[in-house]
């Protein structure tokens, strides 16, 4: 996936406001993470962030997000809960149908 909102988007702090969210993490895949972070630290740039992934396709938006929850909330309702708050962010700011929204769950507690 490759971003096509702009930094000042936001959509980051948008699921970090959603109650029972208290980590992002990379939604890159693993070894996309590990090359970036490599060629990070080889040319001295800051890190690159990738909390919040959103690709274009025939299909329309891809959105992938990992998050950690809060113990003591459900992890259900909290996917739930960014996703609603993805769309919602959305909504208005693309021109294209949102096709898929991933939300992963990577730590409870």
């Amino acid at each position: 996936m490759s971003d096509v909102l702009p930094p000042a988007d936001h959509l980051d702090e948008a699921v970090l406001a959603v109650p029972g969210v208290d980590t992002l993490y990379s939604a890159a895949p693993l070894i996309a993470t590990v090359i970036t972070s490599a060629v990070d630290a080889l040319t001295r740039r800051p890190p690159s962030a990738n909390s919040v992934l959103v690709a274009r396709d025939k299909a329309g938006l891809s959105v992938a997000v990992k998050i950690g929850v809060t113990d003591g909330y459900a992890a259900t309702d909290v996917c739930r809960r960014v996703h609603d708050a993805i769309m919602e962010h959305l909504r208005g700011r693309a021109d294209q149908e949102i096709a898929e929204i991933a939300v992963t769950v990577a730590r409870i507690g």
